[in-house]
């Protein structure tokens, strides 16, 4: 487990001087919610120990979810942008429970962070296996996934995409191409939105 944790943090140490204005386009094995056609696409690149991604997704994201995603107006696509290695373990647990279960996850790490998040991934993994349960995430499922090199490459490859597109910090959005850094309050950020429309 060790070792794939050191390849991860080599590949993003590799990619991250790649730049470019965009973020990859929509790929199979992300998680998209809301319409296909729905006109605005949003990318957010997120670290779950970032206290501001936190924020934005307890304070800002549930009402842009009412408002603009269940309404057919937005397309929601959450790349994981993980900066150290308790974020990446995290961001693989995530994805643990499969795509049906991945943004109910998100949630529920990023309203229950200060109380899961410690300096030691090892320790954070244990408190964050406590919230999976209750998703329907196994002990021993969680433990088969944090060894299992594609769930790794997938979080890894989630952060070049952002490394490319020249994210330096979370969380940053693309809407519809045009890029917006830092938590937003709901007010500011349906503004963003309405101006993408």
């Amino acid at each position: 487990m060790h070792r794939i944790l050191l390849i991860a943090m080599a590949l993003f140490a590799t990619f991250a001087e790649a730049k470019a204005a965009a973020p990859a386009p929509i790929r199979p094995d992300d998680v998209v919610l809301g319409k296909a056609d729905a006109p605005i696409t949003v990318f957010e690149y997120a670290s779950l120990t970032c206290p501001h991604c936190g924020d934005f997704a307890v304070k800002t994201f549930p009402k842009v979810q009412k408002d603009w995603i269940d309404t057919g107006k937005v397309r929601w696509v959450y790349r994981d942008f993980p900066f150290d290695a308790v974020a990446l373990k995290a961001h693989v647990i995530a994805h643990c429970g499969g795509p049906d279960r991945y943004y109910g996850l998100l949630d529920v790490f990023y309203a229950q962070q200060r109380n899961w998040y410690r300096p030691d991934a090892d320790a954070a993994v244990v408190e964050l296996t406590k919230l999976t349960k209750f998703a329907g995430v196994s002990e021993a499922q969680v433990k088969a996934c944090l060894v299992d090199t594609k769930l790794s490459a997938l979080v890894v490859g989630n952060r070049q995409t952002g490394d490319a597109a020249g994210v330096d910090s979370t969380p940053t959005f693309f809407i519809n191409g045009s890029m917006s850094t830092g938590f937003k309050e709901y007010d500011e950020f349906q503004k963003l939105l309405a101006a993408a429309s």
